[in-house]
């Protein structure tokens, strides 16, 4: 999610068709959720995977924590909170990491103090870059959805949803073609922060590295409450959980393992101090042992791969030593986690220990650019020296030449798939996905040869023969 400022509609109240009030902002339902005395949380939706934002009342004021991002539903909120608590006298607002859905409103606590990890700033900056891109998004999205559901009968069962998911992206296009930017933290710190708030102290612990690289917990001893942010949850509440879809290292993310293994490890000894832990969007729920196995999870990779490189280790021995089913049953289907999500989180360990780092991803930044085949062949040709500036892998390297030619842009896909064959001239795939890049750029011959070479490394490949077989029928397309 991006950074996310105001549109003037009002809090409405409107009528269920039971005659029940039913409050809702936007056009979205407001809900609030009593945490304990003093303690409410609230968010909006019934479907989307909408940040909720928990406002505690302490002696020296409200301490809010996230916003949702939206200025307007961000304002109502505020009035929800203040009525719930029975005071209205705002003081401290902490954001838990740099995305804009839990940031973007930060404008309607300006009269606050804004906590938040010192990174929180530089991330905030880099999603003003990706505007224009999220706008291009937005005017064809948009448009898309609103069809979709034109097209819907009226009882069909999924509606609801799709009208959230509509609504929600409306607001977000609207915040942005505002031009407004929501205001930095104005107090930071790099590890562990306490703030001091009276009767209640809230102890924020530096944990980035697994989200964003302005990831925070918040303890509140006082209340046994732990919020882990959207680092992690072991149940989701909805079909579409949003950002707490992974748990990965990724690349380009800053990290301080060892900061943030302190941080969870020192946390997770507080067991017997806590009484609940707190996702940063309502529709994810977190246990303690699943929070205990996330941290563990964490610890048992950062040891493990320092000692396999160690040993002699390949990045390609890791994937065997560390299978997450073998090696972490209890999370192989635990939310997050996937084979593709721990498999990037192992190659950023790798990257990490060794400073190799991955030659699909500098190849696809490459050809994103337009930079010159030269630049293409200074990567392709590094393979194999010493010391080794890149890792190979060549599953990233064909996800990346789909990438492309899933958006429309086959001329960088066969770029990419060149360098894919290049690199590893034994695989029969790197052939079958190269003729399809040339049949999309309208190279038939070139795409025959692809394929041929493809079937003499693999006679068993049936893509590849049913593909010659349609472009000598004459039945082939480069739409194929």
């Amino acid at each position: 999610m991006k950074k996310l400022c105001g549109l003037l509609v009002g809090l409405a109240m409107v009528l269920t068709a039971a005659g029940a009030a039913a409050e809702t902002v936007a056009g979205l339902p407001v809900h609030v959720q009593k945490l304990g005395e003093g303690i409410v949380r609230v968010w909006v939706g019934d479907h989307i995977s909408s940040t909720a934002t928990t406002a505690f009342a302490t002696q020296k004021g409200i301490l809010v924590v996230d916003t949702t991002g939206i200025p307007v539903v961000d304002r109502a909120l505020r009035g929800v909170i203040a009525r719930e608590l029975g005071r209205d006298d705002f003081t401290t607002l902490v954001n838990t990491h740099e995305h804009g859905d839990h940031t973007g409103g930060n404008a309607v606590y300006a009269d606050c103090e804004i906590v938040g990890h010192e990174l929180v700033a530089a991330g905030m900056n880099e999603a003003l870059a990706d505007r224009d891109r999220v706008l291009q998004w937005y005017a064809t999205g948009i448009p898309e959805a609103e069809a979709r559901l034109a097209a819907l009968p009226a009882d069909d069962p999924s509606l609801p949803s799709l009208r959230e998911d509509l609504a929600l992206d409306r607001l977000n296009r609207d915040v942005l073609l505002s031009g407004e930017h929501a205001p930095p933290p104005t107090r930071t710190f790099a590890d562990r922060l306490t703030l001091d708030m009276g009767d209640t102290t809230f102890e924020l612990y530096y944990t980035g590295g697994m989200h964003t690289a302005s990831d925070i917990a918040v303890f509140v001893p006082r209340h046994g409450i732990l919020m882990t942010g959207d680092t992690m949850s072991d149940r989701w509440l909805t079909d579409t959980p949003g950002c707490l879809a992974s748990f990965i290292a990724r690349p380009g993310v800053r990290h301080d393992f060892p900061k943030l293994l302190k941080n969870w490890e020192y946390l997770a000894q507080q067991k017997d101090r806590i009484r609940l832990l707190v996702t940063g969007h309502w529709n994810g729920e977190l246990s303690y042992d699943g929070f205990a196995a996330r941290v563990g999870y964490v610890r048992a990779l950062w040891d493990g791969v320092q000692a396999e490189v160690a040993r002699g280790a390949t990045l390609e021995s890791l994937f065997a030593t560390f299978a997450l089913d073998a090696r972490f049953p209890e999370l192989a289907q635990s939310p997050g986690f996937n084979r593709n999500n721990h498999a990037m989180t192992l190659m950023e360990l790798w990257t990490v220990t060794t400073g190799q780092t991955s030659a699909a991803d500098r190849l696809f930044a490459l050809i994103d650019e337009g930079a010159g085949e030269a630049a293409v062949r200074e990567v392709v040709a590094s393979r194999g020296a010493e010391p080794a500036r890149y890792f190979f892998m060549e599953g990233q390297l064909n996800a990346y030449g789909y990438r492309f030619l899933q958006a429309g842009r086959a001329p960088q896909a066969v770029a990419m798939f060149r360098a894919y064959a290049d690199l590893f001239p034994e695989s029969w795939n790197a052939y079958d996905s190269l003729g399809e890049g040339l049949l999309a750029v309208g190279d038939t011959d070139g795409a025959v040869a692809m394929y041929e070479k493809s079937l003499a490394l693999n006679p068993e490949n049936t893509n590849g023969r049913d593909v010659l077989a349609r472009i000598r029928g004459g039945g082939a397309t480069a739409a194929q």
